[in-house]
């Protein structure tokens, strides 16, 4: 998780991750939802990671990391962890249910 907030990689995505399952930056106020939202990007950060790389063949798998983004987040590969989180930053975790890890 530390890498994928550190980098650039999350800038396309951020904004519809806090939708989904909310703000874990210090823009929120209650540090209690604040650490529920950080716990739960860190699960589907982990989950995105583990997914079997027959699904995924633009990625790389337990590698900690989300593979996929590139020019500083502006593009996403296509089939990789990183269009899988794009696509749940939009479709919450149904977008995740039927993927095998």
């Amino acid at each position: 998780m530390r890498h994928f907030l550190e980098g650039y990689d999350h800038y396309q995505v951020g904004d519809n991750l806090k939708k989904q399952i909310g703000d874990w930056t210090e823009a929120n106020p209650d540090p209690e939802a604040r650490a529920d939202a950080a716990y739960d990007l860190d699960q589907v950060l982990r989950f995105i990671d583990n997914v079997d790389d027959s699904t995924l063949k633009g990625s790389d798998r337990l590698n900690g990391k989300v593979d996929g983004f590139s020019n500083y987040g502006y593009r996403i590969q296509d089939n990789s962890e990183a269009s899988l989180l794009d696509r749940f930053s939009y479709e919450g975790y149904s977008a995740l249910h039927y993927l095998q890890t």
